[in-house]
């Protein structure tokens, strides 16, 4: 179990890398950019190429590989499972193809669906398709990368996969600085993404190779290719469906006041830091040993690897969520608040933040319990999840945005993450969680959680600094939790 906690921590490095930069990038393009229909324009248009990239790159593709990549290395040996991978290379480089052709033809057509409230204005219309046609290549990039980067995983390699956004988000950094001294144009923020795309797939290739890989042509493509590809067509749907909750509430934001697309990226963006760097990493990790472990009939191992995530999130989100309520304002006035972002912005930014906060715990296990199905190759129960799910996010997004504005669309986020989070746990074969063993660790993480949340909010009341409250925050939870008689290392080792 200490590997398990090696391989978490390699794999949250790594991200916790590739987001300070994010954050970094983020708070430049706010700055140089401001909120206006034109970054709601770029952000859509960033987002296209950003769904698709969640079919490869965020569980689709690389759930389902990743078993069988694990078996080939394990029963037929490094040459077989770089056949292997090197036909699910070409295969997906002729599907993004015909997704940039398409494309490339109807520019417009396409920002219009993403765009439906801007859809008669053709000075937003227009330079987003634009954008659109210089971002979408960087789709290719970023889908070959996450297959290289499940490669990665399987060789026990987490940092440097997890890490790669890291050059896009140096890219991104250059292009917003070069075009806010070029009068604040924002065409070379887009080709800041195209060309850090191009460098996060070289790094990636080239480890792969040290790694072992190498590029397989003879013999033809491998039969498992194909069948990969059955497997994934409903996974890229359950995948999809989840990135599309994101996406709708978008589009639906297009029809609110300008900057509402904008106010929610941002708010989105720190929201899926806590996600990204800890939830993520734990899911990655999960679906890389519970695949071994399932290889080698080891189901004792699978359902403790599985216990170990689960009460790892319970530790560190629930107090993460909570901490995001109560500071969201605070931390978005700091990370934000200069230049073009003015007061408004931080306001309505951090009503968003608190919404999406609330679904922080169910993110987090979906997570999980996706990985828990693709390592068992079954990718209709998350499908049906997924689905259902969204039909509830679309409602929710309408019942609520007439009274909260853009936040109603985050808070409909985070309740259909709920729903989906507690159908993929029921209707989980062979696997229960240890409620009545682990009931009083719970209960501690929420009296600890408490206990956090009431001194954090007092001290910001009496105008303690953010930073300093958060780390005050901090002794609080794992004080108390250390009171507790718990080992938070021990508990995920």
């Amino acid at each position: 179990m200490a590997g398990f906690v090696r391989k978490v921590l390699k794999s949250g490095l790594g991200i916790f890398t590739s987001r300070v930069l994010g954050m970094v990038r983020d708070v430049l393009v706010a700055g140089f950019y401001g909120v206006n229909a034109v970054t709601d324009a770029f952000f859509v248009a960033f987002a296209i190429p950003n769904l698709f990239r969640a079919f490869f790159a965020e569980g689709a593709l690389s759930s389902v590989f990743v078993p069988v990549m694990s078996d080939k290395i394990t029963r037929q040996g490094e040459r077989e499972a770089s056949r292997y991978l090197t036909s699910l290379i070409l295969g997906v480089s002729l599907i993004i193809f015909l997704i940039l052709v398409f494309v490339f033809i109807f520019p417009e057509s396409v920002v219009s669906v993403f765009m439906p409230g801007y859809r008669n204005d053709p000075a937003i219309l227009i330079p987003a398709a634009n954008m659109l046609k210089v971002l979408m290549p960087y789709l290719f990039f970023i889908s070959i990368c996450a297959l290289l980067s499940g490669y990665l995983n399987i060789k026990n390699s987490y940092y440097i996969p997890a890490s790669s956004t890291a050059l896009l988000n140096i890219a991104m950094i250059i292009g917003a600085w070069v075009g806010y001294k070029e009068s604040g144009d924002i065409y070379f923020l887009c080709y800041g993404v195209l060309f850090g795309g191009l460098l996060q797939l070289a790094g990636v290739l080239i480890f792969a190779v040290i790694k072992g890989y190498r590029p397989v042509f003879s013999g033809g493509l491998d039969p498992e290719a194909k069948k990969t590809f059955h497997l994934v067509l409903p996974s890229l749907a359950s995948v999809g469906i989840n990135q599309l909750n994101f996406m709708m509430g978008r589009i639906i934001a297009s029809y609110l006041a300008v900057g509402s697309i904008t106010y929610l990226y941002y708010a989105n963006r720190l929201f899926q830091f806590p996600l990204g760097m800890f939830a993520v990493a734990v899911g990655t990790v999960t679906l890389t040993e519970i695949s071994v472990s399932n290889s080698k009939g080891e189901y004792e191992q699978r359902d403790m690897l599985i216990n170990k995530a689960v009460n790892s999130i319970f530790a560190i989100m629930i107090p993460a969520s909570a901490g995001l309520i109560i500071l969201a304002y605070p931390i978005i006035d700091m990370i934000y608040g200069r230049m073009s972002f003015g007061r408004s912005d931080v306001e309505a930014t951090a009503f968003a933040l608190q919404m999406y906060s609330v679904g922080l715990l169910f993110y987090s296990l979906i997570s999980v319990f996706s990985r828990i199905y693709y390592s068992d190759s079954d990718v209709k129960t998350p499908l049906r999840g997924a689905f259902i799910s969204f039909i509830l996010n679309v409602a929710l997004c309408f019942a609520f945005m007439k009274p909260l504005g853009h936040a109603g669309i985050a808070l409909a986020s985070s309740v259909s993450a709920l729903f989906n989070g507690v159908y993929l746990y029921a209707n989980i074969k062979k696997y229960s969680y240890p409620i009545r063993r682990d009931i009083n660790f719970i209960l501690k993480v929420a009296a600890s959680s408490a206990a956090m949340t009431i001194v954090v909010y007092y001290a910001g009341t009496y105008g303690l600094n953010v930073i300093a409250n958060i780390v005050l925050g901090c002794f609080v939870y794992f004080g108390i939790m250390y009171m507790f008689r718990v080992n938070l290392l021990r508990v995920i080792r």
